[in-house]
């Protein structure tokens, strides 16, 4: 994967919380080359997950467990626009009540 400019995505989304997602995962995707894919694969998921809860702060929606993070990463793959799938599908599960766990 080729990672471009963020300002320059086709696929950047326009507006927030979603943008600020995906760009926080587009400047950790930028590491790649330079990195290993199990350290790659976990800032991404880091960065995604502390770009969330600032969102979710800033924008008074739900935060996200890690799990919730993974979950919307391994819905976004294989997608051409991965980068912004997963953002929107992190903001989606942002704008839903958590799930109640069965007890």
């Amino acid at each position: 994967m080729t990672t471009m400019p963020v300002d320059n995505y086709p696929f950047r989304p326009h507006q927030e919380p979603a943008r600020s997602i995906h760009d926080a995962f587009q400047r950790e995707a930028g590491k790649r080359k330079e990195r290993a894919l199990d350290v790659w694969i976990a800032a991404e998921l880091q960065a995604l997950f502390a770009a969330a809860q600032l969102a979710a702060e800033r924008h008074g929606l739900r935060m996200l467990s890690m799990d919730e993070i993974k979950s919307a990463e391994r819905y976004a793959r294989g997608s051409a626009d991965y980068g912004s799938k997963w953002a929107y599908t992190v903001v989606d599960s942002m704008r839903r009540p958590a799930a109640r766990s069965a007890a």
